[in-house]
């Protein structure tokens, strides 16, 4: 089977490999600027916050994270892949669904809040964890409002991205992001309170509902439902909402049981290091996400046979790039620590090397569209069980044996059993390439190699300075 550097992209009258470039052109562009405005926030933020503070802010988003993953029932997943993604009825049953997810969360999580906060006052959770802050029920309780918020934004943003329409849904994130992020910084240099914060996520919630229905064209929303449209999403999401309940686990699970193990202070500055090392795959996943998905399901549709062809030509960019920022971190994250942030910060500098292992398991990612572009959400799911094992198993065991460096490597490990599994189901599809394997492989030596000359200028220039 022929490897990505010789293959073509389909042509087709409307030109998906036009369409496909444009967007992932428009995706670098808006999630490179969202990475500026974030990292500029942070870090004003951790001048104003200690590390305790970040602590706290990572079970909070962890846990909204993980309720909002339990009760998605893939409504643009489905969309997307769907014939029938541009019906009325479907876009109206499944605005419908949106909503009442929305307000099912807000009270899911209230209800959460609510025990998290008697065993508080009983005491059920260790003292020293980040658990015991009794204000963060409180935190919770109000910032899950945000879900029911953003579940009445337009249907509108799901068409634009399945068309691979992306400037006007780059300029609402943009605008939200921006914001949000001001609203967030002017307050907490004045309170300097986690308010500042909780407040700030139901702004830019409202700012993106109110933007995805005047600024984008399309079907106008409306409440509806049709029984034949409802069956369709449903039979697409049942696998969507297994893998989701998974992967909502296999993708915070870290930071909530760290919650459990460490200080407020320790967690924070894991987390500092995990959005670090997780900045390449936000970047990949955001390019390829937004454009791999639509472009395989459309190749899927259209010219099935060209298939393998466009997924080694994105696996081609995707993996040298992830390699080669893996072996940088690796070689450079204390550096980068360092540079970035004042002397309380300091050993998120090592916790950053070891998770950039992770990013030589995180480029099998792109496989997961693949599936889902093929009708294979069943592949999804199972790789989602296999992770969530792998990462409370991993984690546990190397946090018993090693203590808190152990546990930090083996997050950064615990994506091997599920890469294993990637290259059995890529067989069964013709997806994988020997080839590509080892050539990539270059790449991280090469990144290494420029972070150990980047740490060593840095360090010759400070003793100079």
């Amino acid at each position: 089977m022929r490897v990505g550097g010789e293959a073509s992209w389909p042509a087709g009258p409307t030109s998906l490999r036009s369409r496909a470039f444009r967007a992932g052109s428009l995706a670098l562009v808006g999630h490179f600027s969202n990475l500026m405005l974030r990292f500029i926030a942070t870090v004003i933020l951790t001048r104003i916050f200690s590390p305790d503070a970040f602590g706290i802010l990572a079970v909070i988003m962890s846990v909204q994270v993980v309720i909002a993953l339990l009760t998605d029932i893939g409504l643009h997943q489905a969309v997307i892949q769907s014939k029938n993604g541009s019906d009325p009825a479907l876009l109206n049953t499944a605005f419908t669904l949106q909503i009442g997810r929305g307000f099912f969360i807000w009270l899911l999580t209230l209800g959460l809040a609510g025990g998290l906060s008697v065993a508080i006052k009983y005491e059920l959770v260790p003292g020293h964890s980040v658990y015991s802050n009794p204000q963060l029920p409180l935190y919770l309780g109000v910032v899950s409002l945000s879900a029911a918020i953003s579940g009445f934004q337009s249907m509108k943003a799901i068409t634009a991205g399945r068309n691979l329409q992306l400037g006007r849904l780059l300029v609402i994130e943009l605008v939200t992001q921006l914001l949000g992020l001001v609203f967030i910084i002017s307050i907490a240099r004045i309170t300097e309170s986690l308010w500042s914060y909780i407040f700030g996520m139901l702004l830019s919630a409202a700012i993106a509902v109110f933007l995805s229905h005047v600024v984008l064209n399309g079907h106008p929303d409306r409440p509806g439902w049709s029984r034949d449209a409802a069956k369709e999403l449903f039979q697409f999401g049942r696998w969507t909402f297994l893998s989701s309940f998974l992967s909502a686990f296999a993708a915070n699970g870290d930071r909530l049981l760290f919650g459990v193990w460490f200080t407020p202070q320790l967690l924070g500055l894991y987390s500092i290091a995990y959005n670090l090392a997780t900045v390449p795959e936000g970047l990949v996943n955001r390019v390829f996400g937004t454009v791999s998905f639509p472009a395989l399901s459309e190749a899927a549709r259209v010219q099935p046979r060209r298939f393998p062809e466009i997924y080694f030509r994105m696996r081609w960019i995707t993996d040298s790039a992830l390699l080669f920022l893996a072996g940088f971190l690796f070689s450079a994250g204390s550096m980068i620590v360092s540079i970035i942030y004042d002397a309380r910060y300091t050993e998120a500098g090592w916790m950053l090397e070891y998770l950039s292992f992770g990013l030589i398991f995180v480029r099998y990612g792109l496989s997961q569209n693949a599936y889902l572009a093929l009708g294979r959400p069943d592949y999804v799911s199972i790789l989602s069980l296999a992770k969530l094992i792998s990462l409370f198993s991993f984690a546990s065991i190397f946090f018993y044996l090693f203590g808190v460096k152990g546990a930090v490597l083996g997050v950064a490990f615990h994506m091997l059993p599920t890469s294993l599994c990637t290259f059995y189901f890529n067989r069964k599809h013709g997806l994988n390439s020997l080839r590509l394997e080892i050539c990539v492989l270059a790449t991280w030596i090469f990144g290494w190699l420029v972070g150990v000359g980047c740490s060593a200028i840095q360090s010759y220039a400070v003793k100079f300075i």
